[in-house]
């Protein structure tokens, strides 16, 4: 059978594995399972069971379109999870010696982030609560079409009426306007299905964490003051019920973890952009940072398309309580780090690694980690992987000057078990174009990463057009994962040119905070100068037909580089930021985002300087403003500015307005208008490409 090159409606029949979570005795693995639905134009997610050798598979779901959050019951014999099969979204119990899963609540604004009690008599979780009112239920008899009508109907009052604030932040980018719940903490009995709230008030309790001895709930909370995307304090509350105590008073923490022994709280905490690995007594105290040693970044940042579900992951412990175990990103790589809970040890060692991006891992607290992950020519799957302490790797700190080590690194521990198949059969069908990794020296002498993907059915004889591709954040990065849409720009015949310019995470921390202050600066320079290097190095480019896109930063980016260079003949600028001005007060993350992206200096003159808008004038490149109405981190007025002013002027531009879609489109915006972003892309960009002679200036 002759392969094919991928076309956008590939959507339809990737298959995206995530959270795998392992069983209490270390041989199991239950895991999520997420394709689109063409017809409904949905998503639909259930859950899988393996055995940890991958030798036994079946699906454990098959009602509702979400089963998600799947934990363990302490004896390994039940899985709770949540469902929207019936009630909204609610937890069941399946029982893995057989039978129907069993609806446990029925919570008028659903459920979310469950955790078991040791003693497996009770499970928790965060249901929204409006101050200090009680938590509301259906009706007893209530039929789930009666439910269904009065969710309807709550949603149109919400809908219609009127929002009154008096917060900074009442906003977020996926969910919308802040309603006036806040979530709280509820204890559910699971024999009865009875509950008591354990939080209230106006704080917002996320990340329940239960002490090994069931007798409290740590969780981190944000105030009405702070945005909870960025962390807040460490808080617990007896399991009982009882008073809420502060554990941590700094703000921006989350993700605490319990030791297994009962005396520890780990946590992430943010210093500046790079968050760090802390430790508290468990009944509060000074922190310890366990991971100053660590040179990279902690958890995922990887940028791709492939990315369905995101879930905040805890840190891990070992059962002797002696390591904490963390996922991070590392030059493009995501690897999971072993960091010593001992004062006087700074172990630091990757554990599993390799070219791959690892979005998701469960330790069983001895020898076996089960996780998640894609690599440069897959999409996702899922295996279990035995720790071997001979193959670690010690994490050692690069200066930004400093040559990069390797560009390609095998997969360690060398033996894991495949536990799914998923994308198998797509991938049997298609071309895959696996990217040649590069580095160059640019601004300041420092070495930046590059990655170079030939068109798909490459012919060393003939001339290719370019796509410059920049990623969003600044401070994700590029890495070792499979990424759709840079595979279909190359079945269109592109080379495709994308690099980790000064402000991407997982290459030091004097790297990642480089653009603070110069957004436009170093950073542009070190994406002109990786193109550039690319072009001299590869005869197969044609200089003249380069075409670049950007999404988010790098749609802030497209558009400063357009109004300072003519250098491509044609510009995409998705999710874009044009006027820092406006970004501040429209933004759900702006005030503190910008405060710390420009080192404090907001003030009107400084903002402005670095908002392309400023630079509208210079723009003389055919320019495409992609951008969702719903997005509500780089609001659509953002492209509006953009494109009257360069419209009024005579220039060359258009904007696709993606309908009920959030910043988030390209990840798990609806199918169907994830494939319309696609098309409008590749056909504004062919459609220019037919211009001739075009000379690049000088940069």
């Amino acid at each position: 059978m002759s392969l094919r090159t991928t076309v956008p409606e590939d959507i339809y029949k990737f298959e995206w594995p995530s959270n795998p979570v392992i069983s209490p005795d270390g041989q199991q693995v239950v895991y999520e399972r997420t394709i689109a639905r063409d017809k409904e134009n949905i998503y639909e997610t259930h859950l899988y069971l393996s055995d940890v050798q991958g030798k036994t598979r079946r699906v454990l779901t098959f009602s509702g379109t979400i089963n998600i959050n799947p934990v363990w019951s302490p004896d390994g014999k039940t899985i709770a999870f949540i469902s929207n099969r019936a009630y909204g979204m609610q937890v069941w119990l399946l029982s893995l010696e057989g039978g129907e899963a069993q609806c446990l609540t029925r919570f008028r604004r659903g459920i979310s982030s469950i955790v078991w009690s040791p003693d497996g008599k009770t499970i928790y979780g965060l249901v929204p609560v409006v101050g200090n009112s009680n938590l509301e239920t259906f009706h007893e008899n209530a039929t789930i079409s009666e439910a269904n009508s009065e969710n309807e109907q709550e949603d149109k009052s919400w809908r219609d009426g009127t929002k009154r604030y008096n917060h900074l932040y009442y906003k977020n980018d996926g969910t919308g306007l802040q309603k006036p719940h806040k979530r709280q903490i509820a204890a559910i009995n699971i024999d009865t299905g009875t509950f008591i709230l354990l939080t209230q008030g106006t704080n917002e309790a996320n990340e329940p964490v239960v002490s090994p001895d069931g007798k409290y709930i740590a969780f981190s909370s944000s105030s009405e003051e702070d945005n909870f995307l960025f962390g807040g304090q460490i808080y617990r509350v007896p399991a009982s019920g009882g008073e809420v105590e502060l554990l941590y008073s700094n703000t921006k923490a989350s993700a605490p973890s319990y030791s297994p022994d009962g005396e520890w709280l780990a946590f992430y905490g943010i210093r500046g952009d790079q968050k760090e690995l802390l430790v508290i007594p468990s009944e509060g105290g000074n922190a310890r940072c366990l991971s100053k040693k660590y040179p990279d970044t902690l958890v995922d940042m990887t940028f791709t398309d492939m990315r369905n579900l995101r879930y905040s992951l805890c840190p891990q412990w070992s059962n002797n309580s002696s390591y904490v175990y963390a996922l991070s990103t590392r030059e493009g790589r995501n690897e999971i780090v072993k960091f010593s809970n001992n004062k006087n040890d700074n172990c630091t060692v990757i554990i599993v690694g390799g070219d791959r991006a690892i979005f998701h891992f469960s330790y069983d607290g001895d020898e076996m980690i089960t996780i998640a992950y894609s690599t440069v020519n897959h999409p996702g799957k899922v295996t279990a992987i035995r720790i071997d302490e001979n193959s670690t790797v010690d994490c050692e700190y690069r200066h930004p000057m400093e040559d990069f080590s390797q560009t390609h690194v095998a997969l360690f521990p060398e033996t894991e078990f495949r536990l799914d198949d998923c994308n198998d059969q797509l991938l049997s069908e298609l071309i895959v174009v696996e990217p040649e990794v590069f580095s160059y020296r640019s601004e300041d002498n420092w070495h930046i990463q590059g990655f170079l993907l030939k068109p798909a059915n490459f012919d060393p004889e003939k001339k290719y057009p370019v796509l410059l591709d920049i990623h969003g954040g600044p401070h994700s990065a590029y890495g070792f994962t499979y990424f759709h849409q840079l595979q279909l720009f190359a079945a269109q015949g592109y080379a495709v040119v994308y690099t980790n310019p000064r402000g991407s995470s997982g290459f030091g921390e004097e790297f990642t905070n480089a653009v603070h202050g110069d957004y436009g600066g170093k950073d542009m320079n070190d994406i002109l100068n990786g193109l550039e290097y690319a072009l001299q190095k590869n005869t197969y480019l044609d200089v003249n037909r380069v075409a670049v896109n950007g999404i988010s930063y790098g749609g802030f980016m497209v558009n400063w580089l357009i109004s300072h260079t003519d250098r491509f003949f044609a510009a995409v600028s998705e999710g874009c930021i044009s006027n820092w001005i406006s970004m501040y007060g429209t933004s759900d993350i702006g005030p503190y985002f910008l405060e710390q992206e420009f080192l404090g200096k907001t003030d009107l003159e400084t903002l402005w300087g670095f908002s392309p808008l400023a630079y509208v004038d210079n723009v003389k490149t055919p320019l495409l403003l992609l951008h969702s109405e719903n997005d509500l981190r780089c609001p659509i007025e953002q492209a509006e500015q953009f494109y009257s002013h360069i419209k009024r002027r005579g220039g060359e531009v258009e904007i696709v307005r993606i309908p009920d879609s959030s910043h988030g489109l390209l990840q798990y915006g609806k199918p169907e208008l994830r494939i319309a972003r696609l098309n409008a892309m590749l056909d504004f960009v062919n459609a220019h490409l037919c211009v001739e002679n075009l000379q690049p200036d000088k940069y």
